[in-house]
């Protein structure tokens, strides 16, 4: 009888822990998140969908931002159809595993002409922070903001050590839609 009671005790304990939900985040607030903006070195993996009104790409994403530099790995399932982009400055290295091949441009527009897509690369790398580009006007909204014709949202946010950084971003602009939800992040 003891053991009986102690399987309904231990049964009833486990039952309530699987029912208790996690704290959620706080909603989006773009003042508390502007400090970001300074973040010189930061690295997430996840998932990106880009959608027009002509093409649809969905890939997994790795994304490594130092300084200077922007290491950025798009990959298909079981890592087929891997392309890494190398941008430094104005110089944009596009490798495919089979060619590699280096542009000099403006970042924006070499790779909206590569991935077929408008891709606002250069200000994506603040807006994947939860911040706007600094060197650009916006208008805020509850969620996110408008910025360069782009749409901005934070669907979703999660903590990271001690930050609370985007999980689920949707950008649109006309019809052109950016979905990107990170998986893991990592500040140094």
């Amino acid at each position: 009888m003891k053991w009986l009671l102690f399987f309904v005790v231990l049964a009833l304990n486990l039952n309530a822990c699987t029912t208790l939900s996690e704290k959620p985040v706080e909603a989006y607030q773009l003042g508390l998140m502007q400090h970001l903006q300074k973040r010189d070195n930061w690295y997430f993996s996840g998932r990106l969908a880009l959608v027009d009104e002509k093409n649809s790409i969905s890939a997994s994403i790795n994304w490594r931002h130092q300084l200077k530099e922007d290491d950025i790995e798009l990959f298909g399932p079981l890592a087929q159809g891997r392309i890494a982009i190398t941008i430094v400055g104005d110089e944009i290295t596009v490798d495919n595993g089979e060619q590699r091949q280096t542009y000099v441009g403006v970042v924006d527009a070499v790779l909206t002409e590569l991935l077929g897509f408008d891709m606002p690369a250069q200000a994506l790398r603040f807006w994947v922070l939860g911040v706007n580009d600094p060197e650009q006007a916006y208008t805020n909204i509850s969620d996110g903001f408008i910025q360069n014709g782009w749409m901005v949202r934070y669907k979703e946010l999660q903590k990271s050590n001690s930050e609370t950084l985007p999980k689920k971003i949707s950008a649109e602009k006309e019809k052109t839609k950016v979905r990107l939800v990170i998986d893991q992040w990592e500040l140094t």
